[in-house]
């Protein structure tokens, strides 16, 4: 059955901390949950919930209520001048502060996002109390490991985004009441994650289709979840120095037993569909940077150059120019900068903005592939990071000449790749990118405040980040790509 979310902003967490009554309308419909006192006793109730936790989640992220198309943005990525999704005003230059306050027209690209995230870890904990009290499911190792990997992802999707997470699980709030660090949030969602693996690759257990958009094995399962755990690994990084620092022996490990094709989604235009692909690349709408551009044509200027209006073709060897459309016109406002013009458009997803029901990659098999370059890189082996390089995409896609052995050569081929081969794969890949390796322009914000509502809920002072607001370092750029 339907229903949107109703639940306290922070839900239980914040109820314990605050003992707050604050009830904010939700915008995630899971349309397997019920209503909370069926949820609580019913296992065939509670089970429909579990099939579309992992559903609520990719839409919450892929929505256009979330941080998702301003983070891409904001990483010089895309470019837009429109206002919708906090885009323009997120990747104004110079960059200025976030407006936090609960008026601003765009708020809910966080506070949406924040209140959906919190709703389906909810969702989540109750289902694995539920496993833990002993309530029988058709199959209880699969639905276990559903609400770990849904508390995983809940939890350390916070961890990437804002600058503190409260903490919960089957057994109620946990740590700080003021809310923990996004590294303590993380290694708190990766335990979880690693439970879910664990039970996984412990037991044999087939993967509805109603789960995840495909039917997958338990083994197929295990492979996502470590995918999805080098990528909250390797994008918590604020800086290229926290990058540095990162766990890249585990994440390593990870990728090398991660996906070995392109995780994807089956989109019906329904229940699964992608407005953070669709804004980003619909004609008329957000536009490739020309900073991904220059990269594959370094003669290209990579920022729109001044008194300008039309730019030629850019020239390159790489075949994977053919993803993107070149537009010998602007349709963006010249008042509001002309840094935002661009003369190429994303067409790599032309097919899914035509047809709506066509799968589109969530995690790209070349992503995983260049978490293990890296992690070969950091342990000093550019060669083996160089043998992985070489055998994808950049290879066989974009027919360039092998990346020489060299750690330089090695690291610019990385970041290469993540900009020109996935650079819309999915929401906040280009922004943790950029974060990781100081390429964020000045004053870019480097994780977002919790979100005005829910300050005023609280109560807690309003505060924000960008601009000059906040350490600089920590929680913005000091310098960036330019």
């Amino acid at each position: 059955m339907n229903r949107i979310f109703k639940l306290n902003v922070f839900f239980l967490s914040l109820l314990a901390f605050f003992a707050c009554d604050i009830e904010n309308d939700l915008y995630v419909d899971n349309p397997e949950s019920p209503n909370d006192d069926i949820l609580a006793s019913d296992p065939v109730a509670l089970e429909a919930t579990a099939s579309g936790m992992f559903r609520a989640f990719y839409m919450a992220n892929t929505s256009y209520r979330s941080p998702g198309p301003a983070t891409n943005t904001m990483a010089d990525t895309s470019s837009c001048s429109w206002g919708n999704f906090g885009m323009k005003d997120l990747s104004s230059e110079p960059r200025v502060a976030m407006n936090n306050k609960s008026s601003y027209n765009y708020s809910y690209i966080t506070n949406t996002y924040f209140n959906a995230l919190y709703s389906v870890l909810s969702d989540a904990n109750t289902v694995a109390l539920a496993v833990k009290n002993g309530v029988q499911f058709s199959d209880n190792n699969l639905v276990n490991t559903i609400a770990k990997f849904t508390q995983a992802l809940t939890i350390g999707y916070n961890a990437l985004y804002f600058d503190k997470v409260w903490l919960s699980d089957e057994d109620g709030p946990s740590g700080d009441s003021n809310g923990a660090t996004p590294q303590d949030a993380m290694t708190f969602a990766i335990a979880k994650l690693d439970e879910a693996i664990a039970i996984a690759e412990a037991n044999t257990f087939s993967v509805p289709t109603t789960y995840m958009s495909r039917p997958y094995s338990s083994s197929q399962l295990a492979a996502v979840m470590k995918s999805y755990g080098a990528r909250l690994l390797a994008g918590n990084a604020r800086t290229a120095a926290e990058r540095q620092a990162a766990n890249w022996t585990k994440i390593g490990a990870y990728a090398s037993a991660g996906v070995s094709a392109d995780f994807t989604i089956d989109h019906d235009d329904v229940t699964w569909y992608d407005l953070f692909k669709t804004y980003l690349v619909y004609p008329g709408w957000a536009r490739i940077d020309l900073r991904v551009i220059s990269l594959m044509d370094p003669t290209y200027p990579d920022y729109w150059p001044a008194g300008t209006t039309i730019l030629p073709e850019a020239t390159t060897t790489d075949a994977r120019i053919d993803d993107f459309q070149y537009l010998n016109s602007q349709n963006f406002r010249p008042e509001r900068g002309t840094y935002h013009y661009s003369s190429y458009r994303y067409a790599r997803y032309n097919t899914y903005i035509t047809e709506w029901t066509v799968p589109t990659e969530e995690i790209p098999v070349a992503e995983v592939q260049m978490y293990a370059a890296e992690a070969k890189l950091m342990a000093g082996d550019a060669a083996g990071a160089a043998a992985i390089i070489n055998a994808g995409s950049r290879v066989i896609r974009g027919g360039l000449a092998p990346v020489a052995a060299t750690a330089a050569a090695v690291k610019a081929a990385i970041h290469y790749e993540r900009m020109v081969e996935f650079p819309l794969a999915s929401p906040g890949l280009a922004f943790f990118e950029m974060r990781g390796l100081d390429l964020l322009q000045k004053g870019t914000l480097l994780h977002f405040p919790i979100p005005g509502p829910a300050l005023e809920s609280i109560p807690m002072d309003n505060y924000t980040y960008g601009g000059t607001q906040g350490v600089g370092g920590t929680d913005y750029s000091t310098g960036g790509w330019r």
